[in-house]
Parts: C-alpha cells; structure tokens; sequence
C-alpha cells in the first residue's frame, strides 16, 4: 500500500509539474477562447469541440507491433553537418522580380519571392523540433542559409498548422517585428498572438478561404493531419495546404498531410501547378494518414496536375525511424517510372520558375554513410 501511494504521489507530482511547465512556456502558445470555438461550430470541418478531418484518419494505426514501433534504421542523420548555399538576401529581394524565385531551406521552409513580395513558408528557423532542446531533435545544420537580419521587410508569413517542426516560437521572436502580414489556419493566430504579434497584422482562414494582395492570391485547402502543441489541446486549430496563385505562376505547398482525395479535387479546381511541395518524410506505418510516403507524394503531385515536385518535410530533421536520405532517393527513382518531373535541390539552392535550374544530383549521399 505505501508503494502504491508513493507512485501516486509522483505521476501526482509529475502531472502537476508538467501542467505548471505548460501554462508558464511560451512556446506552447495559446489555446482558441470559447466564443472562438463557438464561431468555429459553424464550420464543417469542426465538430465536437476539434477541428476534423474530410476523410476518416486515425492518429495511430495497429500496423505496427509496439516492438517494431522502436526500431531503427541505419543511417537515420547525416554523417556530418549539411552547410546550405548560401543566399545573397539582397539579390534575391531586389533583382529580377518579375521572376518566380525560391529555396528551400530544409525541412519544410522555404523563401520565395513572387513579383517582389517576400514570402515565408513555415519557416522553422530553429535548432530544435520541439519545445525543449532535445538531442534527438535537433537541426542537422547550424545555421540556416542566410542571415535572418538581411531579410529587412518580409510581406507574408504563411503557415500550415502548429506543430513544433513547422510554428516555431524563437523564430517568430526574430521575425515579428519586420513581418506584413501572417496568413495561417483558423486559431493559430492565437499562438501568434500570445507572442506579441500585432492582432492587425494577422489573417486566418478556414478551407477554402482566400487573401489577395497584389496580384497574389493565397488558398487556404484542406489537408489530412492534426494539431496541437501539447497534451490538452489536440485539434483545437486547423492544418491545411496553401496554393498561392500570381500571374507569374502557381505554388502548391501541402503542409503536412496523408494522402488523400483532397489532392486530385484540388488539382481539378485550382491547378495545374508549376512547383508542388510535397511531405515526403517522417513517415512511418503506425501513422500512415498524416503524412506521406515517397510513392504517395509523387501520386499526390500527379494528382495535382504538377509539372515539378518538390519533395519535403526532410533534409533538417530525424523525426520518423526511416533512413534520412530514404525519401530522396525513393521519389529520384520512382517518380521517373511515372514520368513525373521533380527537382531536389540542395539547401540554399535558388529555383526560378520557368528557367534553366541546374541541380545536383544526388547531393545528399555526400552526408551519408550509404553513398
């Protein structure tokens, strides 16, 4: 019986440690309010208190048995730091606007610039996935591929959901004070909010919703995953893939997400698309719908009526057991069979859409044990 009260008493101790952890972290952000949720029961895609998704997806499937759930594979990080390329910030921001640019800057996050306007893709500029420094989860690189500072005015924040590898709350540190506008997911704002982003300066929207700006248009679109940024809060803001629309081209941008029928609904109403990026990595079968394997990346960008995709959610981070140049050397191999085009660039690497871009092949297999 003392056993048993002394067990109780630390999960009791540890429980309440935790809770106070979580209300006194920033990095957590903030949960929507009721009358929040009370404007979004309105929506179709929440119910019961939790944003949903348009196809049945489970969190966690019972492919995998709770030993094979641990299990590793080799090669899971590069054998040594991967340095980006090195991007020349005003370069990119001044010359040639009236080009389509971008890079990627590992994991999801990309800079674009689209007819001089800056834009972020969930720039998770930080060292760690996560709101404490683990080990396990830190950045496979040092520093990024510019220096945060040289980017004086930045037009538009988007982002696809809440998650650690996507929202990351030391980046918005640096950040809010030069950005225009944020464009999220419904309820993100409040994450946003809570860090002192200005209230005027943010826009959310639901599936389906849009934003124009000079000639730009951003579409919020469904996408197959989850949310929440720590024990209490599951799905209480959305998830969702963005196109964004210029006369100069279009981008598709999937967040994270399973695969689904959204894709080819998508490509019908809002395709065809000249770069797709694409989640391609962190996948595992114990949660199958919320983020994709190679093969299912390249029929989602075939879905999507693409003429390049761009494999993503990799080259950063080892969150998933699978091998870390797995997802690239799967979509370089088969997407070919399928006669898809892709591009796989090195970090720090500038695209132009509709110009010459000289990849390297294979780069990665410089950073691994299995070149």
């Amino acid at each position: 019986m003392k056993v048993l009260k002394i067990i109780l008493y630390v999960l009791l101790t540890l429980f309440a440690v935790t809770t106070l952890f979580i209300n006194i972290s920033p990095q957590f952000g903030s949960n929507p309010s009721k009358s929040q949720k009370q404007f979004f029961s309105s929506f179709k895609n929440f119910e019961n208190g939790e944003f949903k998704n348009n196809e049945p997806t489970a969190l966690f499937t019972d492919e995998m048995s709770f030993w094979d759930f641990f299990k590793t594979e080799l090669n899971r990080v590069p054998i040594k730091e991967i340095i980006p390329l090195n991007v020349d910030v005003e370069s990119f921001v001044k010359d040639n606007i009236e080009q389509v640019k971008m890079v990627w800057l590992g994991h999801s996050a990309f800079l674009i610039n689209i007819n001089g306007s800056v834009i972020l893709l969930d720039p998770m500029l930080g060292s760690h996935a996560a709101p404490v420094p683990l080990p396990s989860l830190k950045r496979y690189s040092s520093k990024i591929a510019f220096d945060i500072d040289e980017l004086e005015v930045i037009d538009f924040v988007v982002f696809s959901h809440d998650h650690y590898d996507h929202l990351d709350y030391p980046t918005i540190k640096k950040i809010k004070s030069r950005v225009k506008n944020f464009i999220v997911p419904h309820g993100i704002g409040n994450h946003l909010k809570s860090w002192g982003v200005q209230s005027e300066s943010i826009i959310e929207l639901n599936w389906n919703e849009s934003f124009n700006f000079n000639d730009i248009e951003f579409v919020c679109l469904p996408a197959r995953h989850f949310s929440g940024r720590g024990p209490l809060n599951r799905n209480s803001t959305l998830w969702s893939s963005w196109a964004i629309k210029s006369n100069r081209g279009k981008i598709y941008f999937s967040g994270d997400s399973g695969y689904g029928a959204h894709f080819k609904k998508i490509g019908q109403e809002h395709g065809p698309f000249d770069f797709s990026l694409i989640d391609c990595g962190q996948y595992n079968k114990a949660w199958k719908f919320s983020h994709m394997f190679p093969k299912q990346a390249i029929n989602a960008a075939l879905d999507l009526n693409t003429k390049y995709l761009i494999p993503i959610h990799w080259g950063a981070f080892t969150l998933a057991s699978h091998s870390w140049i797995e997802p690239p050397e799967i979509v370089s191999k088969e997407a070919k069979k399928l006669n898809q085009d892709f591009m796989i660039p090195e970090i720090g690497q500038i695209l132009v859409l509709n110009d010459e871009n000289k990849i390297k092949q294979h780069w990665w297999r410089g950073f691994s044990q299995a070149n």
